[in-house]
């Protein structure tokens, strides 16, 4: 039967959680579409605007998977706990 080592997989859950919120943020960053110069009014623009879009909703998308991979990782430690009473 396979161990679960209770406070380590909380603490990897801990800082899978904290990545998750750093991506979030992150994807506030992402602002090629705000470009100066030449390419201003450009089609060219256009594209980056839609790359733009793109971006931020992958960098969501994975702060919200690591959100949820750290949730299972709680609860598996949790009830590893519960089930040895271990905590």
């Amino acid at each position: 039967m396979p161990q679960i080592d209770i406070a380590a997989t909380k603490a990897a859950a801990e800082d899978l959680s904290e990545g998750g919120d750093a991506l979030d943020g992150a994807a506030g960053s992402v602002a090629v579409a705000d470009l100066t110069g030449q390419l201003r009014g450009s089609s060219t623009a256009g594209v980056l605007a839609d790359l733009q879009s793109t971006g931020r909703l992958r960098l969501s998308d994975a702060a919200r998977e690591l959100g949820t991979l750290a949730e299972g990782m709680t609860t598996l430690a949790d009830n590893t706990g519960d089930a040895t009473g271990e905590r």
